[in-house]
């Protein structure tokens, strides 16, 4: 039987994927991995293909000893080659967590995840040489992950010992273990799951995982630990990184006629204003709650939630130079406006993101942190945080103001380099944390009161708020009317969706009030294509237009900072968050967000608007004044709104 197994997987090789043996053969031994697509194999083979999902532990023996049996083209034997597996069936391809451990015991399974934890790679011995210390006999014994085991007795002398480890005879290899995390569950804040992986010999820092991304695992299930209750864990067969990057993601028919109706024919989608923008579909489509007839501060708050998950373009520049695209937002405000409510859906709807709440997360828990802990037995293990996780999409931080001090005081540099430099062990390395931050917090004392500074509201320090692109400041509803229009929506939404729960009948209003305008995979579809743009100035009065709105928000400060900025002293008394050219680049990549999230490859000057719009929105909540913008009233400089609680019970 064994003799007829490795014959199919000879006869495989050699008339399937022979060029991939040959490749093998010039690069072995230096590299002693053949991986093989297994739907490509099911389709030779059928019953082969299945035997090796369901009983990986035997049968690799055999594809091991087909592939030592093939003819090769090089006088060579790949009697030490490994194969590898990827491209399993979907009823092999999992997350942690979202399988029953007892059914795929001893499966090949395809766990797709995120790297939550690994240890540095480390030399492990797979099988040790005792010496019997009375005659010198030589005793081997293979070993697991985590396991020792002696010799019982000298198979020499027959005596018990003592023995010791023959090092030069013993055979060690490169190893590794990680906790691969539910990205989904992380992503909303919820319990994860999780399951601990072991990698060994060349998938041992392996690239995919080095920065604690999305990663597909392919191994063997197995139970592990004595008592009643093992601890399911996988042994690793295939690394692969998990699915493509928004340049390469592609579409379908549908989704692109959806981008052509998005772009073409906005007004089609029925979002309640008189000739839409794509942006402004995107918007209702965002939170009808908060956008349908609200008040303008709330509609600007949905705006810059879009922008930041469309984002500007990140690259670097021929001299070095590191252009960030990802916008930060900040979101203070009174309880019940609706600002964790909105985070949570950035979170949900972007392609990827990492969800975190400020009162539980500590500095590490929001960038990174090399700890030394059980899990890596003894030695140190990298713990990604918030930051990390959200790499290429949006971290969100719920309660910012509750995580401390310290917290606050590591992301500095984060948000403003994008790496988060760490040192393990005497070795330094540095974790990429492209993303953009939502940060989303409450004044001191739960609200805001009275005609106080922001800044003083907050109690966060300017450098970090100097960080953030855009700060939008959220309070209670300010007018009889609009308590009324919002609370009638917020009922009629949870009436209709009652009754469709519950099978009722529903009208047209309810029908209206649930049905989304954009479902979520399509929302997501559409920001995976924005993202894919990179427009460029339509021309040069767009670079002017941002050029002099920057020179008029940078020398038109109010009267009473001009004293204190020429200070004797030398000591800065201005604004709590200077107007620095970091403002520019907010307005940059607000600018290009807003071509981004119209589905256009130029930036025009209504994305210019937009820019000024925003940005000055922020400035003027940071009681910096809004010169010459009529989006927001106008005139050379607004006083931030104060809340005014009139006629509100």
């Amino acid at each position: 039987m064994s003799d007829e197994l490795s014959d199919r997987v000879s006869r495989y090789l050699r008339w399937q994927v022979p060029d991939k043996v040959a490749l093998l053969a010039q690069r072995y031994p230096d590299d002693a991995s053949l991986t093989l697509d297994w739907t490509a194999l099911a389709r030779w083979d059928p019953t082969l293909a299945e035997d090796i999902l369901d009983a990986p532990d035997s049968m690799l023996d055999y594809v091991e000893a087909g592939i030592a049996d093939t003819p090769l083209p090089v006088d060579t034997s790949l009697g030490q080659a490994t194969p590898r597996f990827e491209n399993l069936p979907e009823s092999h391809t999992t997350a942690p967590g979202e399988f029953s451990p007892s059914e795929r015991r001893g499966q090949l399974l395809a766990l797709e995840g995120q790297v939550a934890k690994r240890t540095q790679v480390q030399p492990r011995l797979v099988e040790a040489a005792f010496e019997c210390q009375r005659c010198g006999t030589l005793t081997r014994i293979p070993l697991e992950a985590g396991q020792y085991i002696e010799p019982f007795e000298c198979v020499g002398c027959e005596m018990k010992g003592p023995f010791r480890i023959n090092s030069d005879q013993s055979r060690y290899e490169d190893y590794q273990k990680l906790l691969l995390e539910n990205p989904s569950s992380a992503a909303l804040g919820g319990d994860t799951s999780d399951v601990i992986a072991h990698l060994q010999g060349d998938l041992a820092g392996h690239g995919a995982i080095a920065n604690c991304q999305d990663v597909v695992l392919v191994g063997e299930l197995q139970f592990r630990g004595g008592g009643p209750i093992p601890e399911p864990q996988v042994v690793v067969n295939s690394v692969q990184a998990a699915g493509q990057t928004y340049q390469d993601t592609e579409f379908t028919a549908d989704q692109r006629d959806l981008f052509e109706r998005l772009r073409e024919r906005p007004a089609s989608f029925d979002v309640g204003i008189e000739d839409p923008s794509t942006a402004d579909v995107l918007m209702a489509a965002a939170a009808p709650k908060f956008v349908a007839g609200s008040h303008p501060r709330d509609r600007q708050v949905v705006r810059g939630l879009v922008l930041q998950l469309v984002s500007a373009s990140t690259f670097d520049g021929p001299d070095g130079s590191h252009y960030r695209g990802d916008i930060h937002v900040l979101l203070p405000g009174d309880p019940g406006t609706g600002k964790s409510v909105l985070a949570k859906w950035a979170a949900a709807v972007a392609p990827r993101s990492a969800f975190a709440s400020g009162e539980r997360v500590s500095g590490p828990g929001l960038t990174a942190a090399a700890v030394k802990d059980d899990f890596s037995d003894g030695g140190f293990s990298i713990e990604p945080g918030v930051l990390v996780r959200a790499h290429e999409g949006i971290a969100v931080v719920d309660e910012l103001d509750k995580a401390g001090d310290d917290a606050i005081e590591k992301m500095h540099s984060a948000l403003a380099d994008q790496i988060l430099p760490l040192s393990l062990a005497g070795q330094s390395m540095t974790l990429p944390a492209e993303c953009g931050l939502l940060g989303v917090c409450n004044p001191l004392g739960g609200h805001f009161a009275g005609d106080e500074s922001l800044v003083d509201a907050l109690g966060i320090d300017s450098p970090l708020l100097s960080r953030f692109d855009l700060i939008m400041q959220m309070r209670s509803k300010q007018d009889r009317d609009h308590v009324r229009e919002l609370a009638e929506s917020m009922i009629r939404t949870w009436s209709a969706s009652l009754k469709d729960a519950t099978g009722q009948a529903l009208d047209e209003d309810d029908a209206e009030a649930i049905d989304p305008i954009l479902s979520m995979d399509e929302y997501r579809a559409v920001l995976l294509r924005a993202r894919q743009l990179h427009p460029t100035p339509a021309n040069d009065a767009v670079i002017e237009a941002l050029a002099g709105w920057f020179e008029e928000q940078k020398m038109a400060l109010p009267e009473r900072y001009r004293d204190a900025l020429a200070n004797a002293d030398g000591q800065y008394h201005g604004p709590p968050v200077p107007v620095t050219a970091r403002k520019l680049g907010a307005a940059r990549r607000v600018a290009q967000a807003s071509a981004r999230a119209n589905l256009r490859t130029e930036i025009t000057m209504a994305d210019v608007e937009v820019a000024k719009e925003m940005v000055s929105r922020s400035l003027a909540d940071l009681d910096i004044p809004i010169v010459h913008n009529a989006g927001l009233g106008g005139g050379d400089v607004q006083r931030r709104e104060t809340t005014d609680l009139t006629g509100v019970s």
